[in-house]
């Protein structure tokens, strides 16, 4: 008996310190940033060379058919979006998410489809099909170092680095039609598809960037910055939830203590200028979620800078060993996404 009252004595004290400390609290080592390179060019009309496609390599029954369509075709497939979010690239996002085995976000200005975002297992990608091995994908594709093209008395020339070629390469489906292929580096295995027409890839710019022209940049005010940034919020748990079933973790229920924990976090390294789990005014994850009354066994935080949207954030983490670890983590039960502006935290808990 005094045995079982010593362990158990010894377990309180083991719980009381590890909710005051950073004992319960797993830490990645990596940090998540993009890096923009953009550079405006003027160039001779000798070097503006494309390697453009009139010809059309869209399938017929292949979601990219449906780009630079209007949206009353699509919808004709696919009913209506669970929501309409915004977004800071002046189209909708169209989410469907019914059930997360056809996963997907629709960009939609004036009625027409600009980009699709892919990543439900049922959906039609052909040649495509999501859980693809990268031989397989790579053996068919007809993968590209760099892609350049006109649009609109402009020019624009989109160079892939090796990391780009590994994890996110880019096909020339021709017409002005375009598909990023995105891949778990660890399982070698295709977990999206994004497809885009040229102002979309204009717009996001996921690759390095020489241009000569306009970058169609959308002037958002304050308050379309918090339509932006809870949109960026239910998209990054959605996907999460995906990928974690797709990968036999149980889906994460929503708390918002902890989205509030991770929104500060975010606001603070905006302000701040700075990106790290570690925050000089207030602390490790463990400091603010103890000052924010939460209690918890266990925790984690995953971040990111400068990535396009939240597809390319919960993407970049799951091909980042420690990110991917608290992404996965079986043990997780809850979670809180806070995004503000281009700074992303992700914090779990287990009660």
């Amino acid at each position: 008996m005094k045995f079982i009252l010593k362990v158990l004595v010894m377990l309180v004290i083991c719980l009381f310190i590890g909710y005051n400390t950073d004992l319960f609290f797993q830490s990645p080592n990596e940090k998540n940033q993009a890096f923009e390179k953009i550079k405006q060019e003027d160039l001779a009309p000798t070097k503006k060379k494309t390697n453009e496609s009139n010809r059309s390599m869209t399938s017929k029954t292949s979601i990219s058919r449906f780009i630079d369509q209007d949206f009353k075709q699509f919808k004709a497939q696919f009913g209506e979006p669970v929501r309409i979010d915004k977004t800071p690239y002046g189209y909708d996002n169209y989410v469907y998410n019914q059930p997360n085995s056809s996963y997907m976000i629709v960009g939609v200005r004036d009625q027409k489809i600009q980009t699709v975002y892919a990543l439900g297992e049922d959906l039609s990608l052909e040649p495509y099909k999501i859980g693809m091995s990268i031989e397989k994908v790579f053996t068919n594709a007809k993968l590209q170092s760099g892609i350049a093209f006109s649009y609109q008395n402009g020019f624009y020339r989109f160079e892939l680095s090796e990391d780009d070629l590994n994890v996110r390469p880019i096909v020339n489906l021709g017409s002005g039609v375009y598909a990023q292929l995105n891949f778990d580096k660890f399982k070698s295995k295709l977990v999206s598809v994004r497809y885009l027409n040229k102002l979309a890839f204009i717009k996001m710019h996921p690759y390095e960037l020489n241009y000569q022209g306009s970058l169609f940049e959308e002037k958002i005010d304050e308050a379309m910055w918090q339509k932006i940034n809870k949109a960026n919020d239910e998209q990054t748990l959605e996907i999460t939830n995906v990928i974690r079933e797709r990968y036999g973790a149980e889906e994460l229920a929503y708390d918002n203590q902890v989205q509030q924990v991770a929104y500060n976090h975010s606001v603070d390294m905006m302000q701040n200028n700075y990106f790290d789990h570690q925050s000089k005014t207030y602390g490790s994850l463990s400091d603010r979620l103890k000052r924010a009354g939460v209690r918890y066994q266990l925790a984690g935080e995953n971040i990111a800078h400068n990535y396009i949207d939240a597809g390319a954030v919960v993407e970049g983490w799951l091909n980042s060993p420690g990110h991917r670890k608290n992404l996965l983590d079986k043990k997780f039960t809850y979670m809180g996404e806070g995004t503000y502006q281009k700074y992303y935290t992700q914090n779990f808990i287990t009660k």
